[in-house]
């Protein structure tokens, strides 16, 4: 009786290997890609750039686990690389368009969930309006519903740093929202 020749363990091993890192790519875009884009849009890309700025962390979440490394908090890790390619690309826009500030107008704003109120869907376009720290900090915290310490870390902040933000924009928003009911 002959044997049938099996596939070489490294081969299988391999194999698990990368359906393992296929699992956990698809698994963080379906829980997460939406509160990406969401993230990236208010940040201040427009809608390709932010889906793009989606695709972009997918892929290098894929190059850092083929690489071995070991990334624990995949919500966190993804948050921060798209925080860090909104900065790029902000970044980019300015070098090309030669001055500072916001040089692209949205083509439009967050689409907020259908769950969500017109008042919800108001307040978020208020928070537009607000410095990019704080709204990074105030999206993650009440959108993506990340504690203060992985808002901290996405942001290469301290916790505390990220609740003095919240702390700041809130107050904002307290006012001119109270100034738009006056």
């Amino acid at each position: 009786m002959t044997e049938e020749p099996s596939r070489p363990i490294e081969v299988t091993a391999r194999a698990d290997l990368e359906q393992e890192r296929e699992r956990r790519v698809l698994s963080l875009h379906d829980r997460r890609g939406q509160d990406l884009y969401g993230f990236a849009l208010g940040l201040g890309l427009l809608d390709e750039e932010a889906a793009d700025a989606v695709q972009e962390t997918m892929l290098r979440l894929w190059r850092e686990l083929a690489s071995g490394k070991d990334v624990r908090d995949l919500d966190a890790w993804a948050f921060r690389t798209t925080y860090h390619l909104v900065v790029d690309q902000h970044r980019l826009r300015r070098r090309l368009a030669g001055s500072l500030g916001r040089l692209a107008a949205r083509s439009g704003d967050y689409a907020a969930d259908p769950a969500d109120s017109a008042d919800a869907a108001a307040l978020w376009q208020t928070i537009d309006g607000l410095p990019e720290r704080q709204r990074a900090v105030l999206y993650l915290r009440y959108r993506a519903d990340l504690p203060f310490d992985r808002v901290g870390f996405v942001l290469g902040i301290t916790s505390s740093a990220a609740r003095s933000h919240a702390t700041n924009a809130l107050a904002t928003l307290r006012r001119r929202l109270g100034q738009e009911e006056s």
